[in-house]
């Protein structure tokens, strides 16, 4: 297991001692649901679960906005690596398999008919595309906007994907905190359902039926250190296996230069009881990059 986990608190430690006195950070963050400015954000992420599974990936990820009220992001996994040593799939010598494994929270079981090696498989993920529509409603003096999500099924190997084509609707929540010293904190609520409609794999592995909350709270701690806080909570409910989980992951980020186009960040994440039979999160470590194309 990576032992990331173990630094944590001396990289956090390190942030906190940049933030010094709480002041507002006025500059784009690029972390507003309601912002459509163009901007390519690729990161790293690294995840263990608690069955045992882990997975890195390197993922392109950005944001085209057709209208200023229309606009679509891309995520595509360009380097998507799944590693099922720790589990129990592990056959002793150096093969895994077969049998199936939970890939994630409410996602459907990966078929493993047998992968010889040290049990890890590298290429391309899933891919998805999320068309987002920013609306004059109002709600609870809230602004609100539509979404849908589509994930498609490009994984380069069985073993990397879901083999799965979903859609996940979703409505969203987001208002302004005007009680923080300064502008540009704000609350949002992404309220995604997800569904499959088309199955590529003849094995019938499972169907996908859940409920994934994306909830944060955007707060700029530091004009001088153009420091900000990210803290994103995470509420997932399967439907199809009646489960609920839940993650947390606090994301520090820091605009760099002065022309407000670069914001880098970092992003460790825990999942709170997470149960291994459904492929719960059990750490995450995210590191990023978003660049302003305008």
């Amino acid at each position: 297991m990576m032992n990331v986990h173990r630094l944590l608190p001396a990289v956090i430690g390190a942030f906190c001692i940049l933030v010094g006195p709480i002041v507002a950070v006025a500059q784009e963050t690029g972390t507003d649901p309601r912002d459509f400015a163009p901007k390519f954000m690729p990161y790293y992420r690294y995840t263990e679960l608690e069955n045992g599974l882990e997975n890195n990936a390197l993922t392109l990820f950005g944001l085209y906005a057709f209208t200023p009220r229309f606009g679509m992001t891309y995520e595509i996994p360009v380097g998507y690596k799944n590693d099922v040593t720790d589990t129990g799939l592990n056959n002793g010598d150096g093969t895994c398999g077969p049998g199936f494994f939970e890939p994630g929270p409410g996602l459907p079981p990966i078929q493993i008919p047998g992968v010889s090696g040290n049990c890890q498989e590298t290429g391309i993920g899933d891919m998805n595309l999320r068309f987002m529509l920013r609306t004059d409603q109002k709600l609870f003096g809230g602004d609100v906007m539509y979404a849908l999500q589509v994930d498609l099924p490009t994984a380069t190997q069985n073993f990397l994907g879901t083999e799965q084509t979903r859609l996940a609707p979703s409505f969203i929540w987001v208002k302004d905190i005007p009680q923080w010293p300064g502008p540009g904190a704000f609350f949002a609520a992404m309220n995604f359902y997800f569904f499959d409609v088309e199955t590529l794999s003849e094995t019938d592995a499972g169907d996908t039926s859940m409920y994934v909350g994306r909830w944060f709270v955007m707060l700029p701690l530091n004009a001088k250190h153009k420091i900000y806080a990210l803290p994103e909570f995470q509420p997932i409910y399967d439907f199809e296996e009646s489960h609920f989980s839940f993650w947390v992951g606090p994301e520090i980020g820091k605009l760099i230069g002065d022309d407000g186009k670069n914001v880098v960040y970092l992003k460790p994440g825990f999942g709170v009881d997470p149960d291994a039979p459904n492929g719960d999160r059990d750490f995450t470590f995210e590191i990023g990059w978003r660049y302003f194309m305008d």
